[in-house]
Parts: C-alpha cells; sequence; structure tokens
C-alpha cells in the first residue's frame, strides 16, 4: 500500500503542477488577460460555476462590474459587458461579419434530439423553425388573439374573487402561473392546462417546470466539466422521472392537435403550422418545440407580472398612481382590451422599469466570437472564440447606465422625464434579447402582461400580506428565477 502511494506522489504532483500553470497562464498570459476581473475568475471557471450552482452569479456579476468597470472577464475564456452598444456587437447581425455563434452549453444538458428545437438549433435550423413559427407571432396573429387574451384575463379575475372570499391572501405568484400556463397552453395546443379552472390548482407539466430548474443548472455545469456522464449511473430514477413524463405528456398534446387537423376559426400555433404547406414540421420537431414554445410563452410572463405587483407593493405611490391611470381611462371591465390598455402610458412605464429592476431572465447568454482575428465589441478588441454576453440584471442596474439603479421609478420611461433621468440609458434594456434571435413571442408577451396588470389593477385594491417581506432579497437566479410565493392581500374594488 505504501509503494503504491509513493508511486502516486509524482502523479499527483504533476496534476497540481499542471493546474497551476494552467491558471498561472490564464490569469497573466491569456490574450483576455489585459480586461479588469478577479484573477482567480480569469485563472479558473470553477468560481463561476460555484455561484452559478448556488443561484447567485447574476448578482455577482453586477458587483465585479461595480469594481471593475463596464467590461469584466468573468471566466478564462469569457466577457461580461454593460454598454449597449454591446447588444448589437455581440448579438446582432452586421454586414461583413461572420454571426457570432450562440454557446450552447450554456443550457440545460443536451438530450438527443434537442438540436431539433429552436433553442439549441443551428443557425440555418434556427432560421428555418423561425420561418416556420413566424406567421403565428406576428402583429396580426396576436390581434386575432384577443379573444383568447380576455377569456384568461377574465377567467382570473373571476377565480381571485371567489377565492378571497374563503382567504384574502393569495400568492400571486402561483395566480400568475395558472394563467400564463393556461392561456400558453390554449395557445399552443388548443387546450389549456386548466389550472385556472380547478380554481387555481397546479398542472404536473407546470410544476415539473419549477423542480427542474435547479437540478437541471447544476447537471448543466456537471455537463460542462465533463463530469456529467460520469456521475448518470448515480442520479436517482426519481429525478428524472417527472421529466420523462413531461415529455411523454407533450408528446400526447402534440399528437392529439394534430390529429384535430385544420380547425377554422381557431387560430392556435398549429392552425398556423397545418397551413404551411410547403415546409412541414416533423413529429421529433414538434414536440422538442411544443415544450419550449410552453415553458418559455408563460414562465416569463409570469415571473414578470409577479416582480410588478411585488415592486407596486412596495411603492405604494406608484400603485395609487398606476390605479388612478386605470380607473380613470376605462368606465366598466369591458371597455379594457389588448388594444386599449396599450395607450396607459404610466401602466407601460410600469411594466417597463419592472423588466429593468427584475428582468424575467436575469443571465448572460454568451455568443462566441466567429470572425477571424476577433471583432470589436463596445469599443474594446475582443479576440475570436472569446465568449461574450450582456447579464441583464447587471447591465440594467450599473450606475454609468441608470441614476439611482436600485429605485423603482416608472416615470425614468415617459417621453416626459425629468432631466434627472436624460441621460439613462433605456436602449441597454433589452430582456426578449436582439438579433436574429431575438425572442419570437415579445408581441404576444407585450398584450398578454399589459392585459393581465390593468385588470389587476381595476379589480382589486392590493398590498404584501408582510410589508416588511423582502422578497426580491430572498430569490435565486438560474436560467430562470428560483422565486418563491409571494402572498398578497386583495381587495376586490368597490364598484
Amino acid at each position: 500500500m505504501a509503494e503504491i502511494l509513493y508511486n502516486l506522489v509524482p502523479l499527483v504532483f504533476a496534476s497540481l503542477i499542471g493546474v497551476l500553470s494552467w491558471g498561472i497562464y490564464h490569469a497573466y498570459f491569456h490574450p483576455l488577460s489585459r480586461f479588469p476581473g478577479p484573477k482567480l475568475w480569469a485563472a479558473y471557471r470553477l468560481p463561476f460555476a460555484i455561484y452559478n450552482i448556488r443561484g447567485q452569479l447574476p448578482f455577482t456579476v453586477l458587483e465585479l462590474h461595480r469594481k471593475y468597470g463596464p467590461v469584466v472577464r468573468i471566466a478564462p475564456n469569457e466577457l461580461a459587458f454593460t454598454d449597449p452598444q454591446a447588444w448589437n456587437d455581440i448579438y446582432g447581425m452586421q454586414s461583413g461579419r461572420v454571426q457570432n455563434q450562440k454557446c450552447i452549453d450554456s443550457y440545460t444538458p443536451l438530450q438527443p434530439g434537442s438540436e431539433k428545437g429552436i433553442i439549441i438549433a443551428n443557425d440555418a435550423t434556427h432560421a428555418r423553425l423561425r420561418r416556420i413559427y413566424g406567421p403565428a407571432f406576428s402583429p396580426k396573429a396576436v390581434e386575432e388573439q384577443t379573444d383568447m387574451l380576455l377569456k384568461y384575463a377574465n377567467l382570473l379575475v373571476t377565480q381571485l374573487k371567489k377565492a378571497v372570499q374563503k382567504q384574502p391572501v393569495q400568492d400571486m405568484s402561483a395566480w400568475y402561473n395558472f394563467t400564463t400556463f393556461d392561456l400558453t397552453g390554449d395557445f399552443a395546443f388548443g387546450e389549456a392546462f386548466h389550472c385556472l379552472d380547478r380554481g387555481g390548482e397546479y398542472h404536473f407539466f407546470v410544476k415539473t417546470v419549477f423542480d427542474g430548474v435547479s437540478l437541471g443548472l447544476q447537471m448543466q455545469q456537471l455537463e460542462h466539466y465533463g463530469f456529467l456522464s460520469l456521475l448518470k449511473p448515480f442520479i436517482p430514477k426519481s429525478f428524472v422521472k417527472p421529466k420523462e413524463n413531461m415529455d411523454q405528456y407533450t408528446k400526447e398534446l402534440v399528437d392529439r392537435r394534430v390529429d384535430r387537423g385544420y380547425e377554422p376559426g381557431k387560430m392556435d400555433v398549429f392552425n398556423y403550422l397545418l397551413l404551411n404547406e410547403e415546409d412541414q414540421l416533423t413529429p421529433p420537431e414538434l414536440y422538442e418545440n411544443a415544450s419550449t414554445l410552453v415553458v418559455a410563452g408563460s414562465e416569463t410572463t409570469a415571473t414578470l407580472l409577479t416582480g410588478t405587483t411585488y415592486f407596486l407593493c412596495k411603492n405604494p405611490h406608484v400603485l395609487r398612481k398606476a390605479q388612478q391611470e386605470v380607473r380613470s381611462m376605462f368606465k366598466e371591465d369591458g371597455e379594457i382590451t389588448p388594444k386599449s390598455v396599450s395607450e396607459l402610458s404610466y401602466m407601460v412605464a410600469v411594466l417597463s422599469e419592472s423588466m429593468r429592476v427584475y428582468p424575467p431572465t436575469s443571465f448572460g447568454f454568451p455568443r462566441s466570437i466567429a470572425s477571424k482575428g476577433g471583432q470589436s465589441v463596445a469599443g474594446y478588441w475582443v479576440p475570436e472564440k472569446t465568449r461574450c454576453s450582456i447579464w441583464h440584471h447587471a447591465a440594467y442596474r450599473y450606475e454609468d447606465n441608470f441614476a439611482r439603479p436600485e429605485e423603482f421609478i416608472p416615470e425614468r420611461w415617459l417621453l416626459d422625464a425629468s432631466a434627472e433621468f436624460k441621460n439613462d440609458k433605456r436602449e441597454v434594456v433589452q430582456p426578449f434579447m436582439v438579433g436574429p434571435r431575438g425572442c419570437l413571442g415579445k408581441g404576444l408577451a407585450y398584450a398578454e402582461m399589459r392585459l393581465l396588470l390593468a385588470k389587476m389593477l381595476w379589480h382589486f385594491d392590493f398590498e404584501l400580506e408582510n410589508p416588511d417581506e423582502d422578497w426580491y432579497g430572498s430569490l435565486k437566479a438560474f436560467m430562470v428565477w428560483e422565486r418563491g410565493s409571494l402572498k398578497v392581500h386583495l381587495m376586490p374594488r368597490k364598484l
């Protein structure tokens, strides 16, 4: 035994020397060593991974920007930016320049068939999928969803009024999820998940999404370091069973909808797909994109509305002003429509400010610089293959971009904003991303969140159950927010 240990000493010593040499090179001699940032982060990706797994990375990246400036090296091969110009430089398309490549290892572990999904697809496949799905998200298509949007907005109000008769304090984080998942299920498949119908009850599909956030992030980090394949045999089946059930249920939803074929007068996503006879999606493509459509289309909107409700409650003067605008413009509920609510300038400013202080996803989604020899990003020359990103949370709360960035001030978004906010770099707030991979459902999301918030402001007075609660401060940020319940005391407005 002693002889074996003795023989291992040189191997261990050589390994330590190799790890140390790697770190010294990347921290002090790598082409990115001229960029500011903590040396340990520059040397090894481990600090990045640890903060990521803890759900603290977006907050930490903001602190790094505050210490080191508008560009920070956050990993051996990765830079984070806060300058608005970086959006177009990193994510946009420019004449004569190669499109920067999406870093797919930033997402949850890849499964067989995931390359057929719009999130992970290569540029050519992504462009094809976007072309096929695009008509379902056009302005005309969104307008055609008016009845569906009103249906679920009104159902939310009706069910909430029933619920508060028994218990005035409700979890608005859950209620917004019930609404957006029902609505998106109907939009995607022509059938809802019936969370609202059942008086506020999670469908297993919805619950699986939440349960998988933290686990998926941890598995993604393991995959990034090449350890996932080694640990797969030790992962309990109970961990992956919910995901398998969700995939199976998604297939059943897709198959049922395909079997029904084109349905005149019902303009869900599949009706638009079935109208496209030139380029039909295969069943695997339909399955892979269906769950993405539901999750991306519902979780982000529910997250934004939950955060908006919290910040309105924490700023009563803003809440009163938004309520006054809605209630003075509309004399009865029937006047509140997806079209009419777009004229609520202050309420729209409230949503814009909510997206700044609490973007639906706080992460940076890196792109690898593809142009041979590198390219300029926000005035800095960046070498080829460097991962670059803008972290939403960090850029939106960075002092160089906004006056009083930690405060919730919708007025900064109004046309007649005071001089204090004239230098705010509002163009840095891009929660739906930019460029060829920008969010396809942006128009529908805006219509949905505006209508739901207007209905809440018109029908209810509300306040936090515990006014001193620091709900935001308790959050963890993974690929999406791991948000707990938001307990709100609701009082139906007396008409």
